[in-house]
């Protein structure tokens, strides 16, 4: 599916244009203070995981997605689905922080579970914040996801991470 659509977000498929908007809110500390090592993203950088992102798309026909205003079109953050192994993908939200506040990470963190759970032979969601960010955590627990394990995590400069996990929901 092209685009997923919320009571206010179109969910659209991650494009070559969108890395304007990666490279303005890879650049704000608001956002990736809690991304690896805290520090924005430069260019070179930004670039290569839009690039990487295109790639993901093309090999496994999910990804990020540009999370839009449906009525005005307005670029308002991120939502993610990325392959981890077979029969599990991570999820992932950047909110642009002119609309934090507003409920819109549990509206894109659900379509991208939901949308997660479509995907032939998915049995698994899992999805991480670092400490400190409890409305990541949350959120997490919002859309049905349970806390599963924390750890140091040298690939998230050694800081502490907590991981949340969901499975297919099964038929009572």
């Amino acid at each position: 599916m092209t685009t997923l659509t919320t009571a206010r977000l179109s969910l659209v498929r991650w494009r070559e244009e969108h890395l304007v908007e990666l490279l303005v809110l890879a650049s704000d500390e608001r956002i990736v203070r809690h991304i690896v090592d805290g520090k924005p993203w430069n260019r070179e950088y930004a670039t290569e995981r839009h690039r990487s992102v295109l790639a993901h798309w093309r090999r496994y026909g999910y990804g990020w997605r540009a999370a839009l205003d449906s009525g005005t079109g307005e670029f308002l953050g991120v939502a993610s689905m990325t392959y981890r192994d077979a029969g599990t993908i991570e999820l992932g939200w950047w909110v642009a922080p002119a609309a934090w506040g507003r409920g819109l990470a549990t509206e894109m963190a659900t379509a991208v579970r939901d949308e997660a759970f479509r995907q032939p032979g998915v049995r698994r969601v899992v999805a991480q914040f670092q400490d400190g960010n409890d409305a990541s955590g949350r959120v997490m627990a919002k859309i049905g996801l349970v806390h599963d394990h924390s750890e140091v995590d040298e690939t998230q400069a050694g800081r502490l991470v907590h991981v949340y996990v969901g499975h297919v929901p099964t038929a009572d």
